[in-house]
C-alpha cells in the first residue's frame, strides 16, 4: 500500500487495507485472555460441586443459586456496565473489570457457607460481564472489516479453550490443593491482566477519532498501528447514532436486528449452559467418572472452537444464514441420536464434539455479528446487552438444571430433549436474512 501520511483517509479504510500490525495481534490476544476467563469461571464452578457437595454435606441440587448467581451477575454487568464502554473508553472498563473478577474469585475461595459462595459469584459474574463486551467492541474496533467474524471468533475461542482448561486442570488442581485451588488461579490471572492492560492496551482508535478527534493520544495509537500516517489526515465516518445508551438499539436503523439476535442468543446461551454447567454432574448419573466426566464437557468445548472457526470462514464470505443453519442442524441430530447409543463407548464422545461444533461454534458467529451489526459508538452497549439478555436464557438453564437433577431425569432423555430447542434456534436464524442483507458492515451480510 502506498503511503497516505498527505492524504486524507477514513480509519475503517486504512484498517481494512493494511496487514495486521503487531498491535492489532496483540489486542486480539489480551481480548482473549479476558475471555478465557469467562470460560474457566463458568466451568470451574460446576466441576467443583461435586467436592463441595461432599465437603459441606450438601446435596447438588441445592447449588441452584450458585450456579445461578455468576450467570446472574453476567447478565447485569453486560447490561448496566459493559455499556459505560462507549462513554469512559473500553480500556477502563476493561482494567476495572479485571480487578473486580480477580479480587472476587480469591473471595469466592475462602466462601464457608452458601451465601458467600453466592455473593462473591455474583460479584465475580458482574465483572465478567462488563469485560466480555469491551473486549469483543475492542478487538472489533481494530480489526479489518472483511475478517472480522474470523479474528472475532479466534478471540472468542478463549471461552472454549478456558473451559476445556478448567475441565483438565481441575481434577489434578482439586486433588493437591482442593476446590479452592481452583479459584485461586482464577483469581490471580485477572489481576494480572489488570496490570498487562494498563501498561500495553490503548483506547479503541476508532471511538477516539469519531468522538474526539484532537485527542493526544490518537497519533501515539497510529504510530503503532500504521506507522507514517500523519493522525490529521485520517478521519471517520459519522455513524447515525443519536444516543449513546440501550435507546438508540430500538432506533428505527437497528430495532430489527437487536431483537432477533437477542432471541437466538437467549436459546443458544440456554442449551449452551445448561451442558457447561450440568453436565459433568449428568455424566456422572450415567456411569462415567468423576474424571470422564469433566472432560466430557471439555470435548464440548473444543468441538466449539472448530466449529467456530469454520463457520466464520462462511460469515466473512457473506454465507451467515446458511453455514449457522447447517451447524444446528447437525446439533440437533447429535441431540437426538443420544437416547439410541451407548454411552459407555466412543459414541457419545463424538456426539459430544458435534454438539459443541453447532452449539458453541453457534454462538461464536452470534458474537461476530453483534460486534458488526452496530456502530463503534453504540458497539460495546450492542453487544453488552445483547450478552445480558443472553444470558436470562444462561440463568434459566442453572434452575432447569436443578430441576432436572430433582426428578431423576436419565441423562439421555435430557440431551435428546434439547432437539427443541436447537430448531427455534434455526428458526431464528431463517430470519436473519431479511435484517442483515442490509447490515452497514459487509463481513456480516447473510446469504
Amino acid at each position: 500500500m502506498k503511503s497516505q501520511s498527505n492524504a486524507k483517509i477514513e480509519i475503517g479504510q486504512l484498517i481494512d487495507e493494511r496487514k495486521l500490525s503487531p498491535l492489532q495481534i496483540l489486542i486480539i490476544v489480551m481480548s482473549a485472555l479476558i475471555v478465557w476467563l469467562d470460560g474457566y469461571h463458568i466451568q470451574s464452578m460446576s466441576l467443583v460441586v461435586p467436592t463441595l457437595s461432599k465437603e459441606w454435606s450438601v446435596k447438588t441440587t441445592d447449588f441452584k443459586m450458585v450456579m445461578s448467581s455468576a450467570l446472574f451477575g453476567i447478565m447485569l454487568g453486560s447490561a448496566l456496565i459493559a455499556s459505560k464502554g462507549d462513554k469512559w473508553g473500553r480500556r477502563k472498563v476493561l482494567i476495572i473489570s479485571m480487578v473486580m473478577v480477580g479480587l472476587s474469585s480469591i473471595g469466592t475461595g475462602y466462601s464457608t457457607s452458601m451465601v458467600h459462595l453466592i455473593i462473591w459469584r455474583f460479584l465475580t459474574g458482574l465483572g465478567l460481564g462488563a469485560s466480555i463486551p469491551n473486549a469483543t467492541a475492542l478487538t472489533s474496533d481494530y480489526v479489518p472489516a472483511k475478517r472480522r467474524a474470523a479474528l472475532v471468533t479466534l478471540m472468542f475461542s478463549g471461552i472454549s479453550i478456558g473451559a476445556f482448561t478448567s475441565s483438565f486442570i481441575a481434577p489434578p488442581i482439586v486433588a493437591a490443593w482442593g476446590w479452592k485451588g481452583m479459584f485461586t488461579i482464577g483469581g490471580a490471572v485477572p489481576l494480572i491482566m489488570s496490570l498487562l492492560l494498563a501498561v500495553t492496551i490503548p483506547e479503541s482508535i476508532r471511538l477516539l477519532i469519531e468522538r474526539a478527534p484532537g485527542d493526544p493520544r490518537i497519533p501515539k495509537i497510529l504510530a503503532r498501528l500504521a506507522p507514517g500516517i500523519d493522525a490529521k489526515n485520517v478521519y471517520a465516518k459519522k455513524q447515525e447514532v443519536k444516543r449513546q445508551s440501550v435507546v438508540e438499539l430500538f432506533s428505527k436503523a437497528y430495532r430489527e436486528g437487536t431483537l432477533l439476535l437477542w432471541f437466538v442468543f437467549v436459546v443458544n446461551m440456554f442449551i449452551l449452559y445448561l451442558l457447561v454447567n450440568w453436565l459433568p454432574t449428568l455424566l456422572s448419573t450415567q456411569g462415567w467418572s468423576r474424571s470422564q466426566a469433566m472432560q466430557g464437557t471439555g470435548i464440548i468445548q473444543i468441538g466449539g472452537v472448530t466449529g467456530g472457526f469454520i463457520l466464520s470462514r462462511f460469515v466473512d464470505r457473506g454465507k451467515t444464514v446458511i453455514s449457522t443453519i447447517s451447524a444446528y442442524a447437525l446439533a440437533g441430530i447429535a441431540f437426538g441420536l443420544f437416547p439410541f447409543l451407548p454411552s459407555s463407548g466412543m459414541s457419545w464422545w463424538i456426539l459430544l464434539f458435534i454438539v459443541g461444533s453447532g452449539i458453541s461454534g453457534g454462538q461464536f458467529v452470534l458474537n461476530a455479528l453483534a460486534a458488526g451489526y452496530y456502530p463503534p459508538m453504540i458497539r460495546s452497549t450492542g453487544v453488552g446487552w445483547a450478552y445480558s439478555v443472553g444470558r436470562i436464557g444462561a440463568v434459566l438453564s442453572g434452575y432447569a438444571g436443578g430441576v432436572i437433577l430433582e426428578r431423576n431425569v436419565a441423562p439421555f432423555k435430557v440431551l435428546g430433549l434439547l432437539v427443541i430447542p436447537v430448531v427455534i434456534c434455526i428458526l431464528g436464524v431463517l430470519m436473519f436474512r431479511n435484517v442483515f442483507q442490509t447490515t452497514p458492515v459487509p463481513s456480516t451480510t447473510a446469504k
